[in-house]
């Protein structure tokens, strides 16, 4: 296939609304392209929840083509359609709008259709999985109505504990573990990067003190090391829902569990299991089975499994105070 008036691929490292404008050009003649090609169009869609919405909509209408059995319409309505078609030929044609990058995805290699009326059909097919999917959360809101977080449910009783790979500015992997006391607001936050960095952060609602353990030197007020937590604000999550500022999309496996999903209006898919305690969060989410986990391990803790001293903020006797190294 002759390609030479698309623009270039874009490389994994370009980002930015002209990017995704030329990766959705590509994600409509998907079928034509190369496995490299391919694979970074995959790199893409996994950090942009944007076009992962666009390739699940395209992907959409495909199955259900796909899935559309080819019929062969009866004399008596083939000539009727034929005689229309020779009708509008004798009258001025309208101009046509463009037709969308949707319409010319391939749907299948070697599938032909062989009457008009065969035609008419699999159009048919494909507006309506482009209008479900464009409306997908609409198909949901049945369900989301009906899902709702019990009113006696509470995480404040539990140390959320969770685990994430990280890659610095440099290249280098690095870990960051989290404790975070939902009903106090105390927060433990360890930083490691192989024997060059391990930074404590130690904090709580007023006041957040860093500990480089390899330098022994400390530092007040040192919020960069802290992580974002907000995701896991159990009074929000329940607001959002009935606002339909996240959405109910039903319910997957991972790991082995069943889990019900919800989408924020930023595209993270929250997942809870059915006990409706947090499992972990995907990023780049297009459908079921997809998606990857933020978090290399994430559960819910009870305080007796946590030691006091995770919360204590006495700076050690043999640390100075001084300026931390920076953040990955």
């Amino acid at each position: 296939m002759d390609r030479s008036d698309l623009p270039p691929l874009p490389t994994a490292n370009q980002s930015g609304p002209e990017v995704c404008a030329v990766v959705r050009l590509y994600l409509a003649i998907i079928d034509d392209l190369t496995e490299e090609q391919i694979a970074r169009l995959n790199t893409h869609i996994v950090s942009c929840a944007a076009c992962a919405e666009e390739f699940r909509v395209l992907e959409r209408a495909t199955r259900l083509v796909e899935s559309t059995v080819a019929t062969a319409p009866s004399p008596r309505v083939d000539a009727a359609i034929r005689a229309m078609i020779e009708g509008s030929r004798q009258r001025p044609q309208p101009v046509l709008p463009v037709p969308t990058l949707a319409a010319r995805r391939r749907v299948a290699s070697g599938r032909r259709l062989g009457t008009l009326a065969g035609g008419l059909v699999i159009a048919a097919a494909v507006l309506l999985a482009l209008f479900s999917s464009l409306h997908f959360s609409s198909i949901f809101e049945g369900k989301q109505a009906a899902f709702s977080l019990p009113g006696n449910l509470s995480w404040n009783w539990s140390v959320l504990y969770h685990s994430e790979n990280r890659i610095s500015a440099n290249g280098d992997l690095y870990q960051v573990v989290s404790y975070d006391s939902l009903g106090t607001g105390n927060m433990h936050v360890e930083t490691k990067m192989d024997q060059q960095l391990d930074v404590i952060a130690v904090g709580d609602n007023h006041e957040t003190i860093g500990m480089d353990t390899i330098h022994h030197v400390a530092q007040m007020g040192a919020d960069q090391w802290m992580v974002d937590d907000s995701l896991f604000d159990l009074q929000q999550l329940r607001h959002d829902i009935q606002t339909k500022a996240a959405t109910f999309i039903g319910t997957d496996t991972f790991r082995g569990q069943e889990v019900y999903r919800i989408r924020y209006s930023n595209g993270l898919v929250m997942l809870l299991d059915m006990q409706y305690h947090p499992v972990n969060v995907l990023r780049g989410a297009a459908g079921p089975g997809t998606g990857e986990p933020i978090y290399t391990e994430l559960r819910l803790l009870p305080p007796s499994q946590v030691a006091e001293s995770m919360w204590d903020m006495n700076i050690p006797a043999n640390y100075h105070m001084g300026t931390l190294p920076p953040t990955p």
